[in-house]
């Protein structure tokens, strides 16, 4: 015997309907309420909060990318011995010092503190939030005279864990 969806009943139907329109809509705001978590960590100065919304090695990896210098171009040049300590020292550090922490008080004293309420993320009007694919979003905090502070995160693990973030920098006049 076989079974259509036409002949379950219309209350079923409109049933699976909600629950799927209920499971998107709380998808779709779901990174949103991550970041009003973070924002809460950052302003409670609390790494237990903040922890559960990292991806640690894919962070890690690209602070490391960030930092460290490219690797040479011609497979025959090889870095100074200077430039490869200095390259593993950096990378150790970040091995080592990057913990929830000292994530915390990097956050605090790369994005400026709100005005008014002192919020570690500002009001709504300077920060850019947007799905960059469907398991990927983007937070943009704009800082007047600097590049923006650019947050990434990718759901993983029935969350939103931070994967890397762009520092801001001194904006260029040309």
């Amino acid at each position: 015997m076989q079974y259509g969806f036409r002949k379950i009943s219309p209350k079923v139907r409109n049933g699976f309907g909600v629950s799927v329109g209920a499971a998107i809509a709380a998808y779709a705001i779901s990174p949103y309420l991550a970041l009003w978590d973070i924002d809460r960590a950052l302003n409670g100065n609390n790494p237990g909060m903040l922890a559960p919304h990292v991806d640690w090695s894919s962070l890690t990896h690209s602070l490391k990318e960030e930092i460290l210098p490219p690797a040479p171009v011609a497979d025959d040049d090889l870095p100074g011995f200077g430039s490869s300590f200095a390259g593993a020292a950096v990378s150790h550090a970040i091995d080592v010092q990057l913990s929830p922490a000292t994530l915390l008080s990097t956050a605090r004293q790369m994005i400026p503190q709100g005005e008014a309420t002192g919020a570690v993320l500002p009001n709504l009007g300077s920060i850019h939030a947007h799905f960059v694919s469907l398991g990927k979003f983007e937070a943009q905090v704009d800082q007047p005279g600097r590049t923006p502070f650019v947050l990434h995160m990718k759901f993983e693990h029935w969350s939103w864990k931070i994967t890397r973030f762009e520092m801001p920098g001194s904006v260029q006049h040309s």
